[in-house]
């Protein structure tokens, strides 16, 4: 993803001094064609790998989960996701005295979910090997992306104080969550159960 710097040193690194990190991959001021493609790689990589997760988890567990989701879809969401939340992660970051730009957010995004595909493929082999554990892997995943999430935003807009940036990004998600719930119902996403 960036020329001349060694991934898996940064990867470690993102876990030890992740806002160090991000205030490097900031300072870098990659052009716009290079996040672009780094963007497009990241949802690409994380849409297959999210399907053959989802194939090796009916073949371990020999559950019938019927036809493997198609990753174009899984593409096309994660790619809505990853901009909403560069957006938001910008818009209420200045509502707050921030100074992070919607470019640099994006970055951040995007090598956050490269790290979360490293994490991912380290699900899919317990899973396989540890299919009991699989559960708490998932909820680890969670937290490592909340983690990151909260430590990015703070570096993005030059935030100290990481308990307020933690409130912050809760509020955040869940006003995204009910705004996201209204949509999916209002499109007819999610059908409203009829009482009486």
């Amino acid at each position: 993803m960036i020329a001349g710097l060694d991934l898996r040193q940064m990867i470690v690194r993102t876990f030890r001094e992740p806002r160090v990190v991000a205030r490097e991959l900031i300072a870098l001021n990659l052009p716009p064609r290079a996040r672009a493609l780094a963007l497009a790689i990241v949802i690409v990589v994380s849409a297959a790998l999210g399907s053959f997760a989802e194939i090796l988890f009916a073949f371990v567990t020999d559950l019938d989960l019927g036809e493997p989701t198609s990753p174009v879809p899984m593409a096309l969401a994660q790619a809505a996701l990853i901009l909403y939340g560069a957006s938001a992660m910008t818009v209420l970051g200045r509502k707050f005295g921030g100074r992070g730009q919607f470019r640099d957010a994006l970055l951040l995004l995007t090598w956050m979910e490269f790290v979360l595909i490293v994490a991912q493929v380290v699900q899919v082999l317990v899973m396989v090997f540890f299919p009991v554990t699989s559960v708490i892997a998932m909820m680890a995943m969670m937290v490592l992306l909340f983690w990151l999430l909260v430590q990015f935003t703070a570096a993005l807009h030059g935030f100290e104080n990481l308990a307020k940036v933690a409130f912050g990004v809760i509020v955040g998600f869940l006003v995204s969550a009910m705004v996201a719930g209204m949509l999916m119902v209002s499109l007819g996403f999610v059908p409203v159960p009829v009482t009486g």
